[in-house]
């Protein structure tokens, strides 16, 4: 199990909607294949204790957070396997030197783009 960002691990149930909801299955289709079946309520309550736990609003806001922190396909992140500077912003986190690094050089390229625009503005057509 992994803990989430708000430091609450999701039970095996939980994982188990979160994957099957994940591939793209309704709560009833999900709750149909958990084993001992549930009913789509039971699937909705859990998919409602991941949402909570996660910080997500809704479900595929949660598969994102899921994805981000390694739960559905268990692997540990490390650095350099997330998102970069924007997820770093998204949690709260100050970001890494290495995703500052990364940002400074896309910043710097964003700069030089506009520079050469603006050098070398778009020729318009007559009509």
């Amino acid at each position: 199990m992994s803990i989430p960002r708000y430091g609450q691990p999701l039970g095996a149930r939980e994982t188990e909607i979160l994957r099957l909801v994940s591939q793209g299955l309704s709560y009833g289709e999900a709750a149909g294949r958990l084993q001992p079946p549930v009913t789509e309520n039971t699937a909705k309550a859990h998919m409602q204790r991941v949402l909570t736990k996660l910080g997500a609003s809704t479900a595929p806001h949660a598969v994102f957070l899921a994805c981000q922190a390694g739960i559905l396909d268990g692997r540990p992140r490390r650095h350099g396997d997330h998102a970069g500077y924007a997820a770093h912003v998204y949690r709260g986190e100050d970001p890494c030197e290495a995703c500052w690094d990364g940002e400074r050089a896309y910043r710097a390229g964003r700069r030089a783009a506009r520079r050469a625009a603006k050098a070398n503005p778009p020729k318009l057509l007559a009509s």
